[in-house]
């Protein structure tokens, strides 16, 4: 869910949001009996973004753009494609562009996480990111290392997770009954790709479901995404959306501070799962 995730989390001018990103605060709960397993759809979604609300001190007039979440399930793990592109018209003086790509690999013991994001301002390539996060073993620290920047190591500590493990941690929760939740989540999403995010899940409710094919259930969520050294009051960045059990994301809106973003899901393509043998 691109701070863009699938997080995602990252402001919309400097980082891809990966909306497969989802991230819960930790809350006392009644014990319930343990939830289903949950199973991911294989998936690309895509919307339009427009924009649904600006301070005015933020200068923006209108916002037109799209945004497209790919997740596969594959053999050895998970793969993600995100895009996020926009033009935005201001009050005075000229607009800009915005388009920013997210593609990772993450290993089906989630303790790998192989990303790629790079940023451009219109035709010209503006920012990139590149390389391999490893935990120990699950549940454990790591490092994260970048191949671009050349040289630059992140530490994660103990308890980090990355998107796909995220995504299947918030389902997982809503099928238990749980509302509150919290995780520290690396999506390789720049310098500041490990974040402390906080997640509220509401009352699910069985609506038609985003393929056509019946019903199915959405839980409303909200997640907000803070600097991990710090005491910050305020979130970095803020992202609402409906979630399904398969984990596709509807009603999105991206809070920026001074304006918010609306995505509209608009068309949704599902995938086989892999032939493995």
């Amino acid at each position: 869910m691109p701070r863009s995730e699938t997080s995602l989390p990252c402001h919309p001018v400097r980082r891809p949001c990966f909306l497969a990103v989802i991230v819960l605060l930790a809350g006392i709960v009644p014990a319930v009996a343990a939830p289903p397993p949950v199973t991911l759809l294989s998936h690309r979604a895509a919307y339009r973004l427009s924009l649904a609300q600006a301070d005015s001190g933020s200068g923006l007039a209108q916002v037109r753009g799209g945004l497209v979440l790919e997740w596969r399930e594959a053999c050895d793990g998970w793969l993600s494609q995100q895009r996020l592109g926009f033009v935005a018209e201001t009050d005075e003086g000229p607009g800009f562009s915005y388009d920013v790509r997210f593609s990772s690999w993450e290993s089906r013991d989630s303790t790998q996480l192989r990303f790629n994001v790079r940023s451009f301002d219109g035709p010209n390539l503006q920012e990139e990111f590149r390389g391999l996060a490893k935990l120990a073993s699950p549940g454990a620290a790591g490092t994260a290392h970048y191949s671009l920047p050349e040289g630059q190591d992140i530490a994660l500590p103990a308890g980090t997770i990355f998107p796909t493990e995220h995504v299947n941690d918030l389902i997982a929760a809503a099928l238990a009954g749980e509302h509150v939740l919290n995780r520290e989540v690396f999506d390789g999403s720049g310098e500041d790709a490990l974040t402390r995010a906080t997640a509220v899940i509401g009352k699910a409710s069985m609506v038609a479901s985003a393929d056509g094919t019946g019903q199915e259930r959405r839980w409303p969520v909200s997640i907000a995404y803070f600097a991990i050294d710090g005491d910050d009051a305020l979130p970095q960045f803020e992202i609402a959306f409906d979630l399904s059990e398969g984990g596709v994301l509807s009603n999105v809106r991206l809070d920026y501070g001074d304006f918010t973003l609306k995505a509209e899901l608009e068309k949704l393509e599902t995938f086989a799962a892999p032939d493995c043998r």
